[in-house]
């Protein structure tokens, strides 16, 4: 161990993983090493109690929680990648329990600054049944032929990376279901990076047990393997972990199909029929005895009875992949647009995640702009843009440069989006005020104000547009605290006491007086365009819209740290803005209905 240990993030996705999650956690909490460490867990939309055991080890310290996006595995995990604080990202699976040095053993190949990522090695779970010992088994047979050292594909679950290998190359591709970790794999190695394997970090994969499920994994496995193939054909001959044999078991399986219908189909017709069923018993004889050859080594060596049982567990696995060839091939040939849900199924959701990816769907092309107002936010605008790009591609977005003093100016034109600057500061309230004037000269419906400094989730403009879309507010608020305690200090005593007066004053709960992660419906858009607060205007902006008869909801969000640059809202700045809340007792306008145009 050296003086300096590198920091490690770890990075586990969870959907419904309450079976293996508590001990895949203690495990991870006995890698300590006295290192800089944190745990980001992502849960997708957990139903069997996942989500209230990560709550209560949240309220524990021992993790970080936030909600992923509910679209698939790969985008779980870019969502806690992008939490990381550390340079190294461990990523290992709900069903995974490492065994005790796995961290130290890991990141002790990260001195070499070549190395992107280190694989630890699958062990099988004791008492497990046959099923899930025969492709444990398996997977340990193929690695156990790598030996140690350099390899073109580590497996996700169960492995460190580089943090800025990762960044390098975008992350994991969010389009694909299985096959994500060899996409990644080979993109790395594309780029120069070098991706080890590791025997001696052991970890336990709990593999599935049941005949239906293996035989649903298998497929989801031949599906993903296709969509990753697409994308690098001169990976059709395999890689180190699944070679070019192990590449042709599903091909070579979905011909004996036609062979044998085609024998059929000629025994029908009266035709010769016996040299076309001879060819697919043959090539089903060689599929059984490559596998029988090598169940054998790995019984040898295992001394598992499981192993012997390879040609049997193989022959199932290659119908299920030759299933996989021809729906894959049918949706190419239909132009269906991949998705990850094609190799694998989410089999349920909580409803407010569904509710979220339904509200996103549910927005058109030139209906939403994103207003972002910016001081002095020139290293946080970049992940901004490409975060709300990344989540709701459908949407516009509209950066307002409140007179910064930094890089911003000569950055904006690199960002790909419109910008409007301000001659001078004229403060939040003001930027977004010309942002949604800007939205109402153009036709948007929905205007969401999005704080330049990319705490904010971009995901999460689907939980506040929920609400809106479904008729129960105008306007809905990002609460940091509607689902969290409150926390300390001064600036979170004035936001307390602002939040207080405004339910006293608008006869609702408010817990976020500060928030500043807002979506307007077009009832509010009418009223903002006109009457937007200027200065620290959300305290204001909560009043205004009450007292003209405007819904407004808090929806509860997660907030990232803020990374760089340092926030306006002060606690000298939360005092003023409680200052002029009480002032706007007297002067906050009440404008009547806000149907038609309102008054100036």
């Amino acid at each position: 161990m050296t003086h300096n240990p590198i920091g490690v993030s770890f990075v586990i996705p969870v959907l419904n993983g309450r079976r293996t999650l508590r001990s895949a956690l203690d495990a991870v909490l006995g890698q300590r090493d006295g290192r800089p460490f944190e745990i980001i867990v992502v849960d997708d939309g957990s139903t069997d109690g996942s989500l209230a055991l990560l709550q209560e080890r949240e309220g524990a310290g021992q993790l970080k929680l936030i909600h992923g996006p509910g679209i698939g595995t790969a985008a779980a995990i870019n969502a806690g990648i992008r939490e990381a604080s550390h340079p190294i990202v461990c990523q290992v699976d709900q069903d995974v329990i490492v065994h005790a040095g796995w961290l130290t053993s890991l990141a002790s190949r990260f001195a070499d600054p070549d190395i992107a990522a280190a694989q630890g090695q699958y062990v099988v779970a004791g008492g497990a049944g046959f099923w899930a010992r025969a492709m444990g088994r398996d997977l340990e047979h193929r690695y156990f032929r790598m030996g140690g050292g350099d390899a073109d594909h580590v497996c996700t679950g169960n492995t460190a990376y580089r943090a800025t290998a990762l960044h390098s190359v975008d992350l994991l591709d969010e389009r694909l279901g299985y096959g994500y970790d060899n996409d990644l794999s080979y993109r790395l190695a594309a780029r120069g990076h070098r991706l080890v394997y590791c025997p001696d970090a052991l970890s336990t994969h709990h593999w599935r047990e049941e005949f239906g499920t293996y035989l649903r994994q298998q497929f989801g496995v031949g599906y993903g393997r296709l969509d990753v193939v697409a994308r690098h054909p001169l990976r059709v001959r395999g890689d180190d972990v699944s070679g070019a044999v192990m590449m042709l078991h599903g091909p070579a399986m979905l011909l004996a199909w036609l062979l044998m219908s085609t024998a059929a189909v000629a025994a029908a017709a009266g035709l010769p029929w016996r040299a076309s069923a001879e060819s697919a018993l043959l090539l089903i004889a060689v599929l059984a005895g490559e596998r029988a050859v090598a169940g054998v080594a790995a019984w040898i060596r295992t001394k598992d009875g499981a192993a012997l049982g390879f040609p049997v567990a193989h022959l199932a696995r290659d119908c299920a992949w030759a299933v996989a060839i021809v729906l894959w091939g049918a949706r190419l040939i239909t132009r269906q647009r991949p998705a990850p849900s094609h190799s694998m199924p989410r089999r349920s959701v909580v409803a407010p995640h569904a509710a979220a990816r339904a509200a996103r769907h549910g927005i058109r092309r030139g209906s939403l702009l994103v207003v972002v107002p910016a001081f002095n936010e020139a290293s946080n605008l970049p992940r901004v843009v490409s975060d709300v790009r990344r989540a709701l591609p459908e949407a516009d977005v509209l950066i307002v440069n409140d007179g910064s003093s930094d890089a911003t100016e000569s950055l904006l034109p690199s960002l790909g989006v419109p910008w409007l600057t301000m001659s001078q500061r004229v403060g939040v309230g003001g930027a977004v005020r010309t942002g949604i004037r800007y939205a109402a000269r153009r036709g948007y419906r929905y205007v969401v104000r999005v704080d330049g400094d990319a705490q904010h989730r971009a995901c999460d403009i689907g939980r506040l547009l929920v609400p809106v879309l479904s008729g129960h507010a105008d306007a809905a608020i990002g609460s940091r605290f509607l689902a969290r305690g409150s926390g300390g200090g001064l600036r979170r005593m004035s936001q307390l006491a602002l939040a207080g007066l405004l339910t006293l004053l608008t006869g609702r709960r408010v817990t976020d007086p500060t928030s500043g992660f807002w979506l307007f419906g077009p009832r509010a858009l009418a009223l903002l365009a006109r009457h937007h607060p200027g200065g620290y205007a959300e305290p204001e902006l909560v009043l205004l819209l009450s007292r003209n008869g405007v819904r407004v909801v808090e929806v509860p969000i997660r907030m990232r740290p803020r990374l760089a640059g340092r926030t306006s809202l002060t606690a000298p700045r939360a005092l003023i803005a409680l200052a002029r809340t009480v002032l706007a007792l007297i002067v906050v306008p009440f404008r009547g209905t806000v149907e038609g145009e309102p008054g100036d």
